[in-house]
């Protein structure tokens, strides 16, 4: 009769000798459940919406980091060009698509800080629709006025805008843009008359520029320095905290005695809220190991720009720290476009 009993002793002394085992072979079985239920990223080819033509700064950036991501990420990136609407046909794109990271945003300076506010009516917020990855490089603005101007330093400008009934003009890249809003600064730090004459885009505004047509104009270095350096226009400061290494013999204007225009364009790559964080952590690994292959360094280098790299928080706040500095100096402008 006792041997009922000690079958039972036996079992029980079984049973918690395999407990480990059974609970580890629970948890191998819940992470390939896991591991399973968790797609691969990328599963496809992954899109870059650039908000602008083929051919311009923000295409050759997505288009030089693009190359890189693919042969990193194992899948094609295909940069798709969708212009218009101060970013917002491209803007929208990345909305509608699934916050999977399969469709990224590529862009500059206006779409994420300065048109939200520009805009009457705009269809997205970019602190809150997007999700930030890195920004991807920055291009500092350049002082140019033509190479025949009477102006050959800053003082001198500022002294015409004094001395002149009807002040100097400056060109732009339209209402509202970079070079808009930093020429009215500069006019209110150092006083004097200064004109705004938008344009549509840096080429036509530079044509006439070199035309002698406008007295000066605010452009990033990227598009300014062959003009420079082929003696067409001249430059007479650098609106930077830091000297540009395409142009190191121009000055700051803190250097001479304008502080606060610290100012360039930059673009930046962001994907739709909601959008896991491993895949934002996979992108942004990416993006940052093409920012550091030799060919983009050289590519950027020879276009005077500047190398961004920052993980996704750093970005957001760089985000956030740009919406607020532009803002205001929107609304102070006076620029809106329907």
């Amino acid at each position: 009769m006792q041997r009922p009993h000690r079958t039972h002793r036996t079992h029980r002394l079984i049973a918690r000798l395999l407990a480990p085992f059974a609970i580890g072979a629970a948890l191998v079985g819940s992470a390939g459940a896991a591991t399973a239920q968790a797609p691969a990223f990328p599963n496809r080819p992954v899109t870059i919406v650039v908000p602008f033509p083929a051919g311009g700064i923000t295409d050759m950036i997505a288009r030089q980091v693009a190359q890189q991501m693919q042969s990193d990420l194992g899948k094609p990136v295909i940069v798709e060009n969708r212009p218009g609407g101060g970013g917002q046909i491209a803007a929208l794109a990345i909305k509608r698509a699934e916050p999977d990271g399969h469709t990224v945003f590529v862009a500059a300076t206006e779409m994420f800080a300065i048109n939200p506010g520009l805009y009457r009516n705009f269809s997205y917020e970019p602190l809150k629709d997007f999700k930030p990855v890195t920004a991807l490089a920055a291009s500092p603005l350049v002082l140019v006025v033509p190479q025949n101007s009477p102006a050959n330093s800053v003082k001198d400008l500022v002294a015409l805008a004094k001395s002149r009934a009807d002040g100097v003009n400056y060109a732009s890249q339209g209402i509202g843009s970079i070079g808009h809003l930093l020429g009215g600064l500069f006019g209110d730090k150092t006083g004097g008359k200064f004109t705004h004459v938008a344009y549509k885009g840096s080429a036509p505004a530079l044509q006439d520029v070199m035309a002698g047509q406008v007295d000066m104009m605010f452009d990033p270095v990227i598009t300014t320095s062959p003009l420079i350096k082929g003696g067409k226009v001249k430059a007479l400061a650098i609106a930077s905290g830091k000297r540009s290494p395409s142009l190191p013999d121009v000055r700051t204007l803190a250097e001479l005695g304008v502080p606060g225009l610290d100012a360039g364009v930059w673009f930046g790559m962001v994907v739709r809220s909601g959008t896991p964080d491993a895949v934002v952590a996979r992108l942004n690994e990416s993006a940052l190991k093409a920012l550091k292959a030799p060919e983009v360094a050289r590519r950027f280098a020879d276009q005077g720009l500047d190398p961004m790299p920052m993980s996704p928080q750093q970005f957001g706040t760089f985000l956030a720290s740009e919406s607020t500095r532009w803002t205001p100096l929107v609304k102070a402008s006076g620029a809106s476009v329907e």
